[in-house]
C-alpha cells in the first residue's frame, strides 16, 4: 500500500545617437529600478549551507502521510495512518511550540491528504474511507477542530485533495481513476456538491491540485500521464482536458506547479524528479527541462518554494534535497542543500516565507501497531 501524501524585467533602450554613444549615461528610471531590485533581492531568503533541525513534533507516532504549514506559518497540519489529521503549534514564540493543538477525528480509515485553505481557517482531508472532509481550523471559532462537511461520491480511496486558491472549490483524486471538483463555498446553494468529474485517467489518480492562478487543474496518475484541465467556470471548456504532459511509462507519485504556473515538477516513480514546461503558450509545452538526479531511493514528495527559486524533494533514502529552480542560474537543476531526516520521507513542504521545511518521515507496515513515524521542522534559509 502506498500513501502519498505539492517577473522578468526587460529594459528596451532607444536607438543611440552618435553623441550618446560617445558619452553613455544611465537613465534615472533604470538606475532606480536596479536599486530597487538589489534591495528586494537582499530581502529574499538565502539557503543555509547546512540546514538545521528545529524540532520534532511531540506526539506523532504513526506513519505520516502528509504535512504542510498554515499560510501564516504558525501551525502545521499532518495526515496519518492512524485515521486522524492533526494540528500542531509551529510558532517558535509560543509557549506551546511543537505541541499538538487539535486532533481531527472522524475518518474511519487512514488519512492520505491534509492541507490548509489559503486563509488558514479550514483544513481539507482525503482518506482511504472514500471521502474528503472539510474541518474548522479557525482558532477563534467555537467549532475549532470540528467537522464541517463530508464530500461523498468517490467509490475508492481518496489519495489527493486540495483547495482552489480562493478556497471556494476542492479538487480530489481517487483510486477510482477519477478526479472530482466540489463546491466548497459555505455561502453557495450547492455547498458540498460535486461540480465536475474529470474522467480520462485509466489508473488511480495520485495527484490533484490547482494551478496557482486557479484557472487550471493538474492530475497525475499511475497511467503515466500528468493532465491539465480547464478550471475556469466561465469557460465553455470548463472541466475539460487540456493538452496533457506525457511523463513516460512511470507512475507519478508526487507533483507540483511553480508559483507562476510555467513549470511542472514530477516524481515519476524512481530516484529522480523531472521538471517540465507547463506553459500552454510555450512552444516547448510538455517538454522536459531538467532531470534532478542524486537520490538513491524513490521520491515521494516534490514541491516548489513559494518564490519559485528552489525545488524540494523527499525520498525513501531518508533525505530531503533542495534544488536550484532559477533558469537564469548556472546551477539550474542542481542540488544545493541536503537534509538527513534519518527515516524514509513521506511528505515535504516549505513554509510560506520559504525559510522552513516540514517533513513527514517513517516506515509503513501492514500492521498499524508496527507503523512508525515522526514530523520534523527544519530551518533552511535566512
Amino acid at each position: 500500500m502506498l500513501f502519498l501524501s505539492i517577473c522578468l524585467f526587460v529594459t528596451v533602450a532607444p536607438r543611440c545617437t552618435r553623441a550618446q554613444q560617445s558619452t553613455p549615461t544611465t537613465s534615472p528610471s533604470v538606475a532606480a529600478d536596479a536599486q530597487i531590485k538589489v534591495r528586494v533581492d537582499a530581502l529574499l531568503p538565502r539557503l543555509l549551507a547546512q540546514p538545521r533541525k528545529l524540532l520534532t513534533l511531540e506526539g506523532q507516532t504513526s506513519y505520516p502521510t502528509d504535512a504542510s504549514f498554515s499560510p501564516d506559518g504558525l501551525r502545521v497540519i499532518t495526515g496519518s495512518d492512524d485515521k486522524t489529521a492533526r494540528l500542531w503549534d509551529a510558532d517558535s514564540n509560543s509557549q506551546t511550540y511543537g505541541t499538538l493543538l487539535r486532533t481531527l477525528q472522524g475518518h474511519t480509515e487512514s488519512v492520505c491528504a491534509a492541507s490548509f485553505s489559503r486563509d488558514g481557517r479550514r483544513v481539507l482531508t482525503g482518506s482511504v474511507d472514500n471521502t474528503a472532509r472539510l474541518w474548522d481550523a479557525d482558532p477563534n471559532s467555537k467549532t475549532y477542530g470540528k467537522l464541517l462537511i463530508t464530500l461523498q461520491g468517490h467509490t475508492e480511496w481518496v489519495y489527493a485533495a486540495s483547495f482552489s486558491p480562493d478556497g471556494r472549490r476542492v479538487l480530489t483524486g481517487s483510486r477510482d481513476n477519477t478526479a472530482r471538483l466540489w463546491d466548497a463555498d459555505p455561502r453557495s446553494k450547492t455547498y458540498g456538491q460535486q461540480l465536475r468529474t474529470l474522467q480520462g485517467h485509466t489508473l488511480p489518480v495520485l495527484v490533484a491540485l490547482f494551478s496557482p492562478d486557479g484557472r487550471r487543474m493538474l492530475t497525475a496518475s499511475n497511467d503515466s500521464t500528468a493532465r491539465l484541465w480547464d478550471a475556469d467556470s466561465q469557460s465553455a471548456t470548463f472541466g475539460q482536458e487540456l493538452p496533457r504532459i506525457d511523463v513516460g511509462k512511470r507512475t507519478v507519485l508526487a507533483a507540483s506547479m511553480s508559483p507562476d504556473g510555467r513549470w511542472l515538477l514530477t516524481a515519476p516513480g524512481d530516484n529522480t524528479a523531472r521538471l517540465w514546461d507547463a506553459d500552454p503558450n510555450s512552444k516547448t509545452h510538455g517538454k522536459p527541462l531538467r532531470t534532478l538526479q542524486g537520490h538513491t531511493g524513490w521520491i515521494r514528495a516534490a514541491s516548489f518554494s513559494p518564490d519559485g527559486r528552489w525545488m524540494l524533494t523527499g525520498a525513501d533514502d531518508g533525505t530531503a534535497r533542495l534544488w536550484d529552480a532559477d533558469s537564469r542560474s548556472a546551477a539550474f537543476g542542481s542540488e544545493i542543500a541536503r537534509i538527513d531526516a534519518g527515516q524514509p520521507i513521506t511528505a515535504a513542504a516549505f513554509s510560506v516565507d520559504g525559510r522552513r521545511v516540514v517533513l513527514g518521515a517513517g516506515a509503513w507496515d501492514p500492521d498499524p501497531a508496527k507503523s512508525r513515524g515522526e514530523v520534523q521542522i527544519w530551518h533552511v534559509a535566512e
